[in-house]
């Protein structure tokens, strides 16, 4: 009895399917765990706000590190992410840094990071703009670890997702051109404990977006404290699902690819086929 295959066109059509179907990736968050500093941090050393790159901040090392005076003796940049920032020189404190925690009298500042820094912010917000234009009809899905030091007091933590245009000059909430998109809350009930968990939200854009989004690009801003204790940041990814979608050129490419490879293995079997059947013989129906 012969084998019945399956037929060609419905092999392509599967495989179109699955290209069009799930269409997730990850969103470029530059310098996502604050690892990037221009020098090495000292364990216990803050920057003084973050200009993102070529803007030269200050360093300080706060307590329980340190007395806090900000010091410009050795000025670092970080890319990526922006505060407001203080004039070169300038010894007034910004309440949001790169901090590279340590040991206080034997005991971690904080358990659970990716990498030697972290985001350390208190009554301040911190912000960066993506490359990423905003979709209609797309989820935008951030995780990131957070936490609160045991040697401070508890608190919450908000993120949230912003749409920015080309009127901002800071990727920050409550300034011009800056939209929030959706916010994310939470509130820990076993904090301060100084562990770093794993936290996300998503946002979905609507089926059309207003024409004030069009063209926007996605941001993230992330909220401090009061003023009092220090809410700990680390590790943001950021991915977009705009379930089913055209392939791209590349995926396409990678489409044909794999039907012109299904092709050939074929040619090849039915090749290998008719070498092995023994001659003469008839094949049964």
């Amino acid at each position: 009895m012969r084998k019945r295959r399956l037929p060609f066109g419905l092999s392509l059509f599967v495989l179109l399917c699955f290209a069009m179907s799930a269409h997730a990736r990850s969103v470029l968050v530059v310098n996502p765990g604050f690892e990037t500093v221009s020098r090495a941090l000292v364990g216990g050393e803050q920057t003084n706000g973050i200009g993102g790159s070529g803007v030269l901040v200050g360093t300080r090392e706060p307590l329980p590190f340190g007395n806090g005076i900000v010091d410009w003796s050795a000025p670092v940049t970080v890319p990526g992410w922006r505060t407001f920032v203080v004039p070169f020189g300038s010894t007034n404190q910004v309440l949001a840094g790169v901090l590279r925690p340590t040991t206080v009298g034997g005991t971690p500042f904080v358990t659970g990071i990716e990498g030697n820094n972290v985001l350390a912010i208190q009554a301040a917000v911190v912000g960066q703009e993506t490359g990423e234009v905003l979709q209609a009809n797309t989820t935008y899905t951030l995780s990131f670890l957070a936490g609160i030091s045991e040697f401070d007091s508890e608190y919450f933590f908000a993120v949230t997702l912003t749409a920015i245009d080309d009127t901002a000059t800071l990727p920050l909430e409550n300034q011009p051109g800056v939209t929030r998109l959706e916010i994310g809350r939470f509130f820990p009930t076993n904090s301060p404990d100084g562990v770093m968990r794993r936290y996300q939200f998503s946002y979905t854009s609507p089926e059309v977006l207003p024409a004030s989004l069009v063209g926007t690009r996605l941001g993230i801003n992330i909220f401090g404290s009061d003023g009092i204790p220090r809410v700990v940041f680390d590790d943001f990814t950021l991915t977009t699902d705009s379930g089913l979608a055209i392939p791209t050129v590349s995926e396409w490419g990678q489409v044909t690819l794999l039907v012109l490879l299904l092709m050939s293995g074929v040619v090849a079997l039915q090749k290998q086929a008719r070498v092995l059947e023994p001659s003469g013989a008839v094949r049964s129906t």
